[in-house]
């Protein structure tokens, strides 16, 4: 039985890909499997996956006690495959190879989920951020050529790892729903009635005041119709929590239900009729497929999203909703209208999402590719 470190320097212990996704299917497939984190002090078990974890906020970014903090764990551990869930997480690994070795091979494998280093400094300016952006791909360079094996989450991703490391063996292993967790359930508008859901981060920048307008929009034009909205998740900035209030001032009735666990967040989504993915462009969404799109498409709901390439080309496949400009408030609340005006399509839009996560988008499609990349 291999030994297998999942390490992640940025997510908790029992996030959806790392814990209930690959730590579960490797456990199933006869993996001996650990989950390091650097984001909350724990040492635990569950269903055959140990947990090891510290709390990294006492360490200074990049500090030699963090990363010996994970090099302590691994020389624990003593795994023979790494899956590094970040680039930091692969240079760690690597250092464990070079400094610490055991007299067995170790194995890296790069699990690429994110646009690294633009996700680092989208919030930074001027030169600070150009020189930040140019430190990140060299880091990124590195990572990717210390590791044995990638693993992609999308084919949207994969270009730029081609040119770091063209003959470097990588796999495609989405983001997508284990359909067993999910109850389907597309349901259709009663009259003067309609549910709206969103799950996830929820911050302007992901779509916040865009819900805001429109469905106030909604409601101004047609004040007899029941608006409300289901949110699920939490907030990235706490005080982008006032405007729960703007929502219920302007006759939109608003039910927030914080964080929870993957296998719990979907009820509070099951009374919904159509969900909402409409983020406004920042150079990392235009080139992204988020993932909570796929969980829509599990819950068999109508999906609302914005129109950018990656969208667009899984909801020609799904047929499960509507694509629109995120900056065209009018529009969106026009196609929103006719999807309320013609129920029937809500429900056609959420049957053909079900299918198409049953056919496509579903983690057992994925579960085979992980079994690839380990093997290879």
């Amino acid at each position: 039985m291999k030994k297998v470190a999942i390490i992640t320097t940025g997510h908790p212990s029992t996030d959806e890909r790392i814990y209930f996704k690959i730590a579960n299917s490797l456990v199933k497939l006869g993996y001996d499997v650990s989950i390091i984190c650097s984001t909350e002090k724990i040492i635990s078990s569950h269903s055959e996956i140990k947990i090891y974890g510290f709390d990294q906020s006492k360490f200074k970014k990049f500090s030699y006690r963090r990363i010996q903090s994970v090099l302590e764990i691994l020389r624990i551990v003593e795994p023979e495959i790494i899956h590094a869930c970040e680039p930091m997480a692969v240079w760690i690994g690597f250092f464990y190879k070079v400094f610490y070795p055991t007299g067995r091979k170790v194995k890296i494998i790069y699990d690429v989920t994110e646009w690294y280093p633009e996700n680092i400094v989208l919030y930074s300016k001027g030169i600070k951020k150009y020189s930040e952006k140019i430190v990140g791909h060299i880091f990124n360079f590195f990572a990717t050529n210390f590791s044995n094996v990638l693993i992609i989450g999308e084919k949207y991703k994969e270009k730029r790892y081609k040119l770091f490391s063209p003959l470097k063996k990588r796999f495609i292993v989405g983001y997508f729903p284990i359909l067993e967790h999910y109850k389907s359930l597309p349901i259709k508008p009663i009259q003067n009635e309609i549910i709206f859901g969103y799950a996830g981060v929820i911050s302007i920048s992901r779509g916040l005041k865009i819900f805001l307008e429109v469905l106030s929009k909604l409601k101004s034009f047609k004040p007899e119709l029941e608006v409300k909205f289901i949110l699920c998740g939490r907030f990235e900035n706490e005080n982008e929590k006032n405007l729960l209030e703007e929502f219920r001032l302007n006759g939109v009735e608003i039910k927030f239900n914080d964080w929870t666990d993957y296998l719990s967040f979907q009820k509070y989504l099951e009374p919904v009729h159509i969900c909402l993915d409409i983020r406004p462009s920042n150079g990392i969404y235009e080139r992204s497929l988020p993932i909570k799109l796929f969980d829509y498409m599990a819950l068999g709901k109508c999906i609302v999203s914005s129109d950018y390439l990656p969208i667009r080309e899984t909801m020609e496949i799904a047929k499960c909703g509507v694509l629109v400009d995120p900056q065209n408030i009018n529009q969106i609340t026009k196609e929103v209208l006719k999807l309320i005006e013609n129920p029937e399509m809500i429900i056609e839009f959420g049957l053909n999402a079900r299918k198409a996560a049953e056919s496509y988008f579903n983690w057992e499609k994925c579960e085979t590719e992980l079994l690839r990349a380990y093997y290879s």
